[in-house]
């Protein structure tokens, strides 16, 4: 299979009805108002997401059951912004209606303005003294193995995390976060940075002399211990591990990626950063030149981690989950905003939600969902999960 160009993606939308509505080109501005980017890219077309939305709110105590979706579990919502309470979801249709040739198989990655991203060589403290970068943790994920790191969570307590879902975005436009370190944080321009004082902050909004919430790791003994916000003193890394396997009730028998057990061995001077400080401050922040692969992962229980650079940062916030299109399927596509964070996320209508990449088969498909009579076939609106 091949990835389709734009001058592709314009020939099929224009001559064979394959996307519509269709914009020929990238839509950023309205006016003097900034968009969220919508129309055809390089190797792919950025969808829209219609003011028809079903926010899912669990007054009545509902299972969420993939077979049977419960239509009193959701509240429709019709509007120019969707607001998704935290750690929940809802459903949404692009504009666009799609007709998908019989040779080609369509799949869906969320744009990077909502996930709130990293270049893929960003490093992520780990409790068990390593610091992969994001597109590594992303590639061992794949194979199921799992990750720990720093979060800051209630009160401003510093605590053990699971880091899920580490994975691939996209591509977008960057800054450079340079800190009194000279360290360097590659982010795109609205990811929040958690400041001093436990407020957040967008990338490209920090300041000069802007004090961020610290992680400070010291050895003790042969030991690591870590700097605890809240008190103002460092505490043995192994107290925080051990709250945490008491909370995911572990016994001292299961393997979990600290080391192998609860107990964790003496680190290296080499693996530990040291600081007098007791904050990081920002030294200056410079947009970067061109596009970027960037990632981000999802962090549950607080909505934050902390990068190997000594700093804490949001939880990547929304996930777009869209069934690949398969070949000769049409319809409106129905899209899922999951809220991964601890706060309300917004979404804004008729503007770019998620981008849309079309593979070419080097021969056509025996039995297309056309053929089969697929039950999704020519949706129209907000299609819930049907039995």
């Amino acid at each position: 299979m091949s990835i389709k160009p734009d001058k592709w993606i314009r020939r099929m939308a224009l001559e064979h009805g394959m996307i519509e509505p269709f914009v020929e080109n990238q839509v950023r501005m309205r006016g003097d108002e900034r968009l969220i980017s919508y129309g055809v890219s390089s190797y792919g077309y950025d969808v829209r997401c219609a003011d028809e939305f079903k926010v899912f709110t669990n007054i009545h105590s509902a299972t969420v059951d993939p077979k049977n979706f419960d239509e009193k579990s959701f509240v429709d919502v019709k509007g120019p912004v969707c607001i998704i309470p935290p750690n929940s979801f809802a459903l949404a249709r692009t504009v666009e209606y799609f007709r998908i040739p019989r040779n080609v198989l369509t799949i869906c990655l969320g744009k990077s303005t909502y996930a709130r991203c990293f270049r893929g060589d960003t490093r992520v403290a780990l409790v068990d003294g390593t610091a992969p970068t994001l597109e590594e943790m992303a590639r061992r994920a794949e194979q199921g193995e799992l990750f720990w790191g720093y979060s800051i969570g209630e009160n401003g307590r510093l605590i053990v995390t699971q880091l899920q879902a580490p994975r691939y975005i996209g591509r977008d436009n960057l800054v450079e976060v340079i800190l009194d370190n000279d360290r360097s944080i590659f982010a795109t321009p609205d990811h929040l940075f958690m400041l001093r004082d436990g407020r957040w902050k967008a990338a490209a909004e920090l300041e000069p002399n802007m004090s961020l919430m610290p992680l400070y790791r010291q050895l003790v003994r042969g030991y690591e211990s870590v700097y605890q916000p809240m008190t103002g003193y460092f505490i043995p890394k192994k107290n925080l591990v051990n709250e945490w396997g008491g909370k995911a009730n572990l016994t001292d028998k299961q393997t979990i990626n600290f080391s192998g057990n609860l107990t964790l061995p003496p680190l290296t001077t080499a693996s530990v950063q040291h600081s007098s400080y007791l904050n990081h401050k920002v030294k200056s922040v410079r947009s970067v030149a061109g596009e970027h692969d960037v990632y981000c992962l999802t962090v549950p229980e607080a909505g934050n981690f902390a990068l190997e650079d000594g700093v804490f940062v949001h939880n990547c916030g929304i996930i777009v989950n869209v069934t690949p299109l398969e070949p000769e399927w049409e319809g409106h596509v129905t899209l899922e905003f999951s809220n991964t964070t601890t706060l309300p996320a917004k979404i804004y209508a008729h503007e770019g939600v998620a981008q849309m990449l079309f593979l070419e088969s080097t021969e056509e498909c025996e039995v297309s969902y056309r053929d089969r009579g697929g039950k999704y076939q020519g949706q129209l609106g907000v299609t819930l999960p049907k039995a």
